[in-house]
């Protein structure tokens, strides 16, 4: 039987790429039409599985999205690519080779688009306005939940219609632990969150004695404080009463507050204030192939308007430092991102671990046969822009244009982290699809194939699998998708959001329990 290529496989890079993805199951020995000529195949090529669009000899590498993530052992046109038939070696990078990459040009289709958000005075822009209680420590943390929940039930913010919630962050840090690295992450992901443009008012709670008490957390928030840009109260549970009396207590603090957060009211404002952030999670074999490169696709239109983008998930980006190499802004930067890749290698041998645990394998099942082709496909998210800095979890985002955060691969460690460095809406793809939030920032769930969209219709916000169903262009779903985040980032509510999905967790790793 003969077909079209195109009709039942896909190449990520048609003048780079000496594979293709099969969108269907083929049969052995169907015959694909393919530049004038036909590929018999060799195998039975399972859905999301690649095949040789030609003979790759022993030694070159196989490559998609332009890029090797492997080296053939000697296959085949036609022939299924597996764990067998490739090596897992990638070229050499000669860093003498390195060339500042060419300025971006900015667009005037995005430089003029314009999203309703809600401005600071420190000129920030959110695209949320909530109240947020803040708990320093796991000790504090039910009783801020409870504080908040009681409000929220209470209907109190019908009064209030600029305001889109009152919520708490509870967590299980803040004391028990050494008094270092991950107090100062603590501390580095909370100011994140007070500052947040998404925040437009704030109540920080302690219970008195912890690491992160009212004294250390003053401290730290000292500068914040003193700007006063938005209003930030304190309470403290052992000089209050009790739990009870603090809940009472802190419900009227926060009362009297929210006329004062319910005077932001939304404006137009342009593209290039907002920041994206992009994460993957319950991914399937397809979401590098559709939903990944469709993100970046709407990332990079963000940054043609003069806005910014976080990618984070270091661990799914082994193997990615010949693809991105071309793309630092300076070889210090390039640096930069090797450091914070290493330090995960460091760490995973120091406990005797590797980071092919990352490849699960479902991953495999999927057709992702190695770390290199599911990484490749998880930095896609990131788009093709230049990228300006490095940051550790939860850094302020300092620069316009993309940015990698140090972080993990796991969604609600990962999200918390970006949301903290100053996301203030989250592209999320999956696969098998998964239902988290944020408890600050909007979260659009954006699925790699109709299945999982049709199954889970009221937690997925957008369908990136159409790129094979509908004979779409990863272009004109990236323009779709950025209508979208506009709409979200003017107050459109996602369905994560409808439903109160509020996760928060900081990344606590190393951390020693005392």
């Amino acid at each position: 039987m003969k077909k079209k290529l195109e009709d039942i496989a896909i190449i990520m890079n048609t003048d780079l790429d000496n594979v293709a993805i099969a969108k269907e199951d083929i049969s052995q020995s169907y015959e694909l039409e393919y530049r004038g000529g036909l590929i018999k195949i060799k195998n039975l090529i399972k859905q999301g599985h690649r095949f040789a669009l030609v003979d790759i000899k022993e030694g070159e590498f196989v490559r998609q999205y332009g890029y090797p993530f492997g080296q053939s052992r000697g296959i085949g046109k036609g022939e299924l690519i597996t764990v067998s038939n490739i090596k897992n070696v990638l070229p050499e990078i000669n860093r003498k080779d390195f060339k500042e990459p060419c300025e971006i040009t900015f667009r005037p289709q995005y430089l003029n688009k314009t999203f309703l958000g809600h401005v600071r005075k420190n000129g920030g822009v959110g695209t949320r306005n909530y109240y947020l209680v803040v708990p320093t420590s796991m000790c504090a943390s039910e009783t801020a939940l409870q504080v908040a929940l009681g409000l929220e039930n209470d209907d109190i913010l019908q009064k209030y219609s600029h305001i889109d919630g009152v919520v708490a962050i509870p967590h299980t840090e803040g004391c028990g632990c050494d008094s270092g690295l991950q107090i100062e992450r603590l501390l580095t992901v909370l100011k994140g969150y007070v500052c947040h443009p998404n925040v437009g008012g704030c109540l920080i709670m302690d219970l008195g004695c912890e690491q992160t008490n009212y004294e250390r957390m003053y401290t730290y928030l000292k500068d914040t404080i003193e700007d006063a840009f938005k209003p930030i109260d304190w309470i403290t549970i052992q000089e209050n009463g009790g739990t009870h009396s603090t809940i009472e207590r802190a419900k009227e603090v926060i009362k009297d507050r929210l006329s004062v957060v319910n005077q932001v009211k939304r404006e137009h404002c342009p593209l290039g204030k907002l920041i994206i952030g992009t994460e993957c999670g319950a991914s399937d074999s397809f979401s590098g192939i559709t939903a990944n490169p469709v993100i970046g696709n709407t990332v990079d239109k963000i940054i043609y308007g003069g806005g910014s983008a976080i990618l984070s998930e270091v661990p799914e980006m082994l193997g990615t430092f010949n693809m991105l190499f071309p793309r630092f802004r300076t070889l210090e930067i390039a640096n930069k991102f090797e450091g914070i890749l290493n330090w995960y290698i460091d760490i995973a041998r120091k406990l005797g671990l590797t980071l092919e645990a990352n490849l699960v394998p479902k991953n495999i099942e999927g057709g992702l046969i190695n770390n290199y082709i599911k990484s490749l496909g998880a930095v896609m998210k990131g788009g093709s822009t230049i990228i300006e800095d490095i940051l550790e979890y939860a850094e302020p985002v300092e620069k316009r244009g993309l940015s990698i955060m140090q972080g993990p691969g796991g969604d609600l460690e990962s999200v918390t982290g970006i949301v903290a460095s100053g996301a203030t809406v989250i592209c999320f793809s999956t696969g098998q699809g998964t239902t988290t939030g944020n408890a600050i920032c909007p979260v659009i769930k954006v699925t790699s194939n109709d299945d999982t969209f049709k199954k889970l219709p009221d937690d997925m916000d957008f369908n990136a699998g159409r790129l094979l169903s509908e004979q779409s262009s990863i272009d004109s779903l990236g323009e779709e998708l950025l209508d979208k985040v506009v709409a979200v980032a003017s107050g459109q509510k996602t369905w994560s959001g409808k439903w109160k999905q509020r996760q928060f967790q900081v990344w606590t790793a190393g951390k020693l329990s005392l």
